[in-house]
């Protein structure tokens, strides 16, 4: 009997369930949304209900249209987005909203865990940056804001922890991968940084227990199968966060192989031997396969500052791609090509959701720079895409800093959906970027790490040799790149001098101030 395995990403703002054979052609699938609500400025929360809830019709839609036996499909991976905040009761219920990745309330709480711990000390031992991404950020929020709540907590766990016990798992199981998230994880030694949960009153208990991905921790029971179409007893696989799961989806399983992904997120990885001294402002986490890391550099808003752009901006081209059913965003590249490299002179600056790698400014805000009455639609369409990937090449400046070599340099995500993006990126980087078969490395890679729960395959660098394909090869135009060498000095600058001069924070000083006085006349 045939094999499939399938891939569930439950992404930042919608979940994917794909279905893979086992030379990882896609052979079904759907996908569901659930965004998120921002009840602040700054704040970013989801419903954990309605994430499962989609996450099941998703699985539903996938399985019940693809031209399969549900029985064919031998396990069930997850991907899922990263440092999300889950707070349980004893009983397994949802204490209150999911809090987001992108949620950035906490800056009071990071300046306390800096009277606690240095910088240097905190990066040495996390292999995080302190910042407000993490969820003891949240965690230490939650318990100074919402006491009532804290005594009703049971458990702090991730997202995909949540959904791993909605599909059978017995208890909440994090990826080892994620398990950096939490913000009290000694990343070198692949344990918990105790002495630093004991200085905030903490114990490892609360969180979710580290599992090695690939790992088999539940399965189908009747009352699930009847809700997602998956033949009851099917084998449910820890997977990896969102990221590591788009490593493993992309074949970039030794030493030196890079991989861009911009999804809602932008992400930078190396995959590395060891886990390098931090430097940067990079993220270090735990690779998919055993004994490797990864050095990450994250955007908190990378393809979805186009999304920003086509709901804000582009309305004439949403409301009339909605009209003739067609793709808005197709509309953009077309017209995003008419204008030149660089926009005409004109830069976006793409701190949409504060900047993260490698300035780490929880202040900095989304700016287009340059703009006159020249400019046209299509240089401002053209100026957020090129913003969005100058943000990447920020982060591969720090491996050329850092004296790391890079091998191969691979990109996916939703972007790579655009040639022209693609070729963006290939001229900003100054390096051929390769793009892959399938585009949706993240439910890829969940699905290769079902594999290996089932025993399907031995090793992840057997399954990735089956089921990772490149697709095509873009080379950089020599002339572009030189056009955005000037481009990113000039990006490099104007960050620098806004960041300098205090613009930044003045401007959140003033959004602060208008939130505090609404708030109190309400």
């Amino acid at each position: 009997m045939t094999q499939y395995l399938a891939g569930v990403d439950v992404g930042t703002t919608g979940v994917r369930c794909a279905l893979y054979d086992l030379r990882g052609n896609p052979v079904g699938g759907h996908y569901c949304d659930y965004g998120a609500d921002y009840p602040q400025p700054g704040w970013v929360e989801q419903d954990p209900r309605l994430l499962i809830a989609r996450t099941v019709e998703a699985c539903r839609r996938a399985v019940t249209t693809a031209d399969i036996d549900a029985r064919q499909i031998t396990a069930i991976g997850f991907s899922a987005q990263r440092s999300v905040t889950c707070v349980v009761a004893a009983d397994g219920t949802p204490i209150r909203p999911m809090i987001s990745w992108q949620d950035a309330r906490t800056v009071r709480q990071v300046e306390a865990l800096r009277a606690l711990v240095s910088d240097d000390e905190y990066y040495a031992q996390n292999g995080l940056p302190l910042g407000t991404t993490w969820i003891i950020t949240k965690l230490l929020w939650m318990r100074e804001h919402e006491p009532a709540l804290w005594a009703r907590t049971a458990r702090v766990v991730q997202n995909q922890d949540l959904v791993l016990r909605a599909f059978g798992a017995d208890d909440y199981f994090t990826d080892l991968c994620c398990a950096v998230f939490y913000g009290v994880w000694d990343v070198r030694r692949a344990t918990w940084n105790t002495p630093l949960l004991e200085r905030l009153g903490l114990a490892p208990e609360l969180f979710g227990r580290p599992t090695r991905p690939g790992t088999q921790v539940g399965a189908i029971s009747a009352a699930m199968a009847a809700q997602t179409g998956f033949a009851v007893g099917t084998p449910v696989c820890v997977g990896a966060g969102d990221q590591n799961c788009s490593v493993l989806g992309m074949g970039a399983v030794v030493p030196g192989m890079a991989t861009v992904t911009l999804g809602t997120a932008g992400l930078a990885i190396l995959a590395t031997a060891r886990p390098l001294a931090g430097f940067g402002g990079m993220m270090i986490t735990h690779h998919a396969v055993p004994g490797m890391w990864e050095v990450e550099g994250l955007s908190n808003a990378a393809a979805a500052a186009l999304r920003w752009y086509r709901d804000v901006i582009a309305t004439h081209e949403k409301e009339r791609a909605a009209a003739a059913g067609g793709d808005a965003y197709a509309d953009l590249d077309r017209l995003a090509a008419t204008s030149p490299p660089g926009s005409r002179g004109l830069l976006f600056l793409p701190y949409l959701a504060t900047a993260a790698t490698p300035r780490w400014n929880p202040h900095a805000r989304a700016a287009f720079v340059g703009l006159s009455f020249a400019h046209t639609r299509a240089d401002l369409t053209r100026a957020v895409m090129e913003g969005v990937v100058l943000e990447i090449r920020d982060m591969l400046e720090q491996w050329r800093g850092a004296g790391l070599d890079v091998d191969s340099l691979r990109i996916a995500g939703g972007a790579t959906r655009s040639a022209l993006w693609n070729q963006i990126q290939a001229d900003v980087y100054g390096r051929p970027v390769e793009t892959l078969r399938v585009s949706e490395s993240t439910s890829l890679g969940a699905a290769i790490l079902a594999g290996l729960g089932a025993g399907v395959f031995a090793a992840l660098p057997e399954a990735v040799d089956a089921m990772v394909h490149v697709s095509d090869r873009i080379e950089p135009v020599a002339a572009h790149h030189r056009c955005y060498e000037e481009l990113y000095r000039a990006y490099a600058q104007t960050y620098a001098g806004l960041a300098a001069h205090g613009a930044f924070d003045t401007l959140a000083g003033l959004q602060a101030r208008r939130d505090e006085s609404r708030t109190a006349g309400s």
